[in-house]
């Protein structure tokens, strides 16, 4: 559906008016792709940022990992993955959900990256 002229006209003059540009489109929105094994990616678009076109699917499988704070320890992140373990999540929904909180709360790599070798290399808890 293509909105009137009218819209575009007025939107346009609004923009003049006050001065503003138009803001560049955030990357954090890069598609969502289900692959052979059960996830849902990418994590992670190409600039970096949190996918959210994936967030409710990694919700729903890793809901633990999910809701962790900005502020989540190392050992909270492993508990959260344990957790969501026990729930069924496999290693892969798991990884990728680590990867996606990683990038949306800029996690240090230092903080995750013992938790990523372990689901690497398949010891959960």
């Amino acid at each position: 559906m293509t909105r009137p002229l009218t819209f575009v006209a007025i939107a346009a003059a609004a923009v003049m008016l006050t001065g503003l540009t138009a803001a560049p489109a955030q990357a954090a929105s890069c598609g969502k792709q289900a692959y052979a094994d059960g996830t849902f990616g990418p994590a992670v678009c190409r600039d970096g940022q949190a996918n959210t076109d994936v967030q409710s699917a990694y919700e729903k499988v890793a809901p633990a990992l999910m809701a962790l704070p900005a502020s989540a320890t190392r050992a909270q992140i492993r508990a959260a993955m344990c957790q969501d373990r026990k729930g069924n999540a496999s290693g892969e929904m798991l990884f990728d959900a680590v990867e996606y909180q990683a990038a949306r709360y800029e996690w240090s790599r230092g903080l995750t990256h013992r938790v990523t070798r372990a689901l690497i290399a398949g010891r959960y808890c």
